[in-house]
């Protein structure tokens, strides 16, 4: 059930336990087994965490040029081939964050830009710790310094004034 939909409720598991068992499962004996599923399938979060500094030497062979910082808690990173692509794209970036959830929270800031067909193109990633004015003075340095360093580009952000 779980490899097919990881985002299965709960109480959906315990509906089919029933129906293929005839036994009522408790909702916390349906979450536990739901997690052990989503380790199996996917591995742990320290796992996954520890395979990071490799997929990053990875994705540096494979596209050379690309370019990540991982520093304490930080990581940025960006691909050559989007950066590249950027030059033939409108004078425009566009950054947004997002909250992480999960056993390890933070926060996931993003750069993108658009093509003359309004296609979207990602340009940087960074995980921080929060939305703060350190996190964006970190990931927009490293914006201007790895990907682009032109002048004359539009910035767009929902950031609200008292972030800066």
């Amino acid at each position: 059930m779980v490899n097919q939909d990881p985002a299965i409720k709960i109480s959906l598991i315990q509906e089919r336990i029933t129906s293929q068992t005839g036994f009522k499962i408790s909702y916390r004996k349906a979450w536990m087994a739901k997690q052990k599923a989503i380790v199996k399938i996917f591995g742990d979060w320290e796992e996954s965490y520890a395979f990071l500094p490799r997929w990053l030497k990875y994705m540096k062979e494979i596209a050379p040029g690309s370019f990540y910082d991982l520093c304490h808690d930080e990581l940025f990173w960006t691909f050559k081939p989007c950066c590249d692509a950027f030059d033939y794209c409108k004078p425009l970036i566009q950054v947004d964050g997002t909250h992480l959830y999960g056993k390890y929270r933070g926060t996931l800031l993003i750069a993108t830009t658009q093509d003359g067909n309004n296609n979207v193109l990602p340009l940087a990633f960074a995980v921080v710790e929060g939305e703060t004015l350190l996190a964006w003075s970190w990931f927009l340095a490293h914006l201007r310094l790895h990907v682009t360093n032109k002048q004359g580009i539009c910035l767009i952000s929902d950031l609200k004034r008292r972030s800066f």
